[in-house]
């Protein structure tokens, strides 16, 4: 994307927007300021601080979130708890569902403590550390404030929804959906001066996609020289340039040098306001008004497996047959890896109760039930084939996971199964 297609509307998004206009065309900080503000519809720089800063009337992002992260120094046996402060212009909730946080770098070891509060679920290894895993996740959560895009694992993120055909020069890579275009999109964030490369530049070309550099620093380690780049397939006529201009209009990246949190000791666990308030509502609830049981997963029982909880919904048949596509590409090459091999089988197993459950017999035929988790796949079926290494077992689970957070609600019963993949890609990642 070209940098004349970009409109601030802040001043953080003016400064961004100078600093790559100085480095492609050489101009003074001040002349680079002026025409990035000329670009935000000001006459001049001074123009727009009178217009867009910090005494200029604008929109305030009135959403609380908190990030608390524990401590443990091992040297010293000291220990804490950092918590920082972030605002939002949407709740917590509404940026991405728990389910959603495994699929995101920053926040995978979250969990959802209240309306208003994310905790790690590990203890950090010094006082830095849990201030560094903090600002990692305010980052995710600004980049999803500002894009609007949904964390995910699909390997349809990927040109031919093929691993090996990721951009040259990929590192620190994550896939998102934009749930309003219903199109994937690739972050990359290497250690880069932030220029598109003609290797990458031909990339996209051959694949039909595209590759721009954002004018936000991005998630992975902004203050250590990591640039962020988004790809995606605009074959079909999507455009990155409404992402970007909302990222040069995004606040700056929040980092450890700038941290403004609050240290606390360890013990007592830290409860946010929200998470206070939730409290008190659900004890003020009388006992008889208390739903029995989770309301996004419902009883059921088969025999021989016993009574369980499954998902209160059901995923579409092809959502079934796609993932037990995957599963079965996994099982055929890993009998000898018992840790994963068994876990993908526990899952083959409780997504074959699951679907029974979903569909009536009037409804899903003999022939389409017994062909979804246990059937061998065809020989001609690229899955069937030996992979070259793991990666595409690997890539496989992540597919899995990511399809069953699409369709399944937040629920015990979807965690637990989503562990079970998390486990079998560890065991996967360990296999030499």
């Amino acid at each position: 994307m070209s940098n004349n297609q970009i409109r601030p509307s802040s001043i953080e998004g003016i400064k961004q927007l100078a600093k790559r206009l100085k480095k492609a065309n050489g101009l003074k900080h001040g002349a680079a300021l002026d025409m990035a503000s000329r670009a935000a519809g000001c006459e001049n720089f001074k123009h727009a601080l009178r217009s867009l800063g910090a005494n200029a009337k604008r929109p305030r992002a009135a959403h609380e979130i908190y990030i608390s992260v524990p401590w443990r120094d091992r040297a010293t046996n000291l220990t804490g708890r950092e918590i920082l402060r972030m605002f939002a212009s949407k709740r917590l909730d509404a940026l991405a569902s728990p389910a959603q946080y495994k699929a995101a770098r920053g926040l995978i070891a979250m969990r959802r403590e209240g309306p208003d509060h994310i905790a790690d679920t590990y203890t950090a290894s010094s006082k830095e550390a849990a201030q560094a895993a903090a600002c990692a996740a305010a980052r995710t959560l600004q980049f999803i404030d500002a894009t609007g895009l949904v964390p995910s694992m699909a390997k349809r993120s990927f040109p031919r929804g093929q691993f090996q055909n990721r951009m040259p020069g990929s590192d620190h890579d994550s896939a998102w959906f934009d749930p309003a275009a219903k199109t994937y999109i690739r972050a990359n964030e290497p250690y880069s001066r932030g220029d598109v490369t003609a290797e990458q530049l031909q990339w996209a070309t051959r694949h039909g996609w595209t590759v721009a550099a954002a004018p936000w620093k991005g998630m992975y380690s902004p203050d250590g020289g990591s640039s962020l780049f988004l790809t995606a397939d605009t074959s079909k006529g999507y455009s990155l340039q409404p992402i970007m201009s909302k990222l040069a209009e995004a606040p700056a990246p929040i980092v450890v040098a700038d941290w403004n949190g609050e240290s606390r000791a360890f013990l007592p666990k830290f409860i946010s306001p929200g998470g206070l308030a939730e409290t008190k509502a659900k004890a003020a609830t009388p006992k008889a008004e208390r739903p029995r049981g989770a309301n996004s997963s419902v009883g059921y029982a088969i025999f021989p497996s016993g009574p369980s909880r499954r998902p209160k919904a059901r995923m579409p048949i092809e959502g079934h047959q796609a993932i037990g596509r995957l599963l079965k590409s996994v099982l055929v090459d890993t009998r000898q890896r018992a840790g994963v091999y068994r876990r993908v089988d526990a899952i083959r197993c409780e997504l074959d109760n699951w679907v029974q459950c979903e569909y009536k017999r009037n409804e899903l035929s003999d022939e389409v039930f017994f062909g979804l988790y246990y059937q061998e796949l065809p020989k001609d079926d690229p899955l069937a084939a030996p992979p070259a290494g793991r990666d595409r077992h690997i890539a496989s689970l992540a597919e899995v996971a990511a399809t069953l957070a699409r369709y399944y609600p937040e629920c015990s019963p979807l965690r637990a199964l989503l562990k079970k993949a998390d486990l079998a890609t560890v065991s996967l990642r360990a296999w030499r």
